[in-house]
């Protein structure tokens, strides 16, 4: 009888242990896929005369106590036009791995990196006719992916719009 209850106490024992791993396990998963950043988009301007490029400001918040690392390629930025979708530069189309046919991608070296400290607000800014050729007057809207650093999801912003406007004659 002594072992028969020995056992079962252990048995039981074992099962509380494997219950709390399971728990522990879930929690730790769950607190993994909490983002660890919030991002919105912004325009400097909402009327640019044709030849000057518009300016995005992209604000993201780190929401951890650690600095998190934002590389160039783990943000998108995205431009469409009422008439469709203005033409991507080079820089844009290596940015999306959307090279054309001779087209070389980026060297390591040309990645940019940038440093959001804990608990506070990075800004980004961003020459929109570096990525699409805005030189088409119209009015375009615009948003931005960026890739949480812990997570690994891409978090879309809000989408802001724009108008290109051709000079006075």
């Amino acid at each position: 009888m002594n072992l028969f209850g020995a056992t079962r106490r252990l048995a039981l024992f074992a099962l509380v242990i494997a219950n709390a791993v399971v728990i522990a396990a879930q929690t730790t998963a769950s607190a993994s896929n909490k983002d660890s950043i919030t991002a919105t988009l912004t325009m400097d301007q909402q009327v640019i005369p044709i030849g000057q490029s518009p300016r995005a400001i992209l604000r993201v918040t780190n929401l951890t106590d650690h600095e998190l690392p934002i590389f160039g390629n783990t943000y998108r930025v995205y431009v469409t036009g009422e008439k469709g979708d203005p033409p991507t530069t080079l820089a844009q189309r290596r940015r999306m791995g959307k090279l054309k046919p001779g087209e070389t991608e980026e060297r390591g070296d040309e990645y940019v990196v940038w440093t959001v400290l804990p608990n506070e607000l990075g800004i980004k800014k961003i020459q929109l006719a570096n990525l699409y050729d805005l030189s088409i007057p119209g009015t375009f809207s615009v948003y931005a992916e960026v890739q949480d650093p812990s997570s690994h999801k891409w978090l879309r912003t809000n989408t802001v719009k724009f108008t290109m406007q051709a000079s006075a004659p």
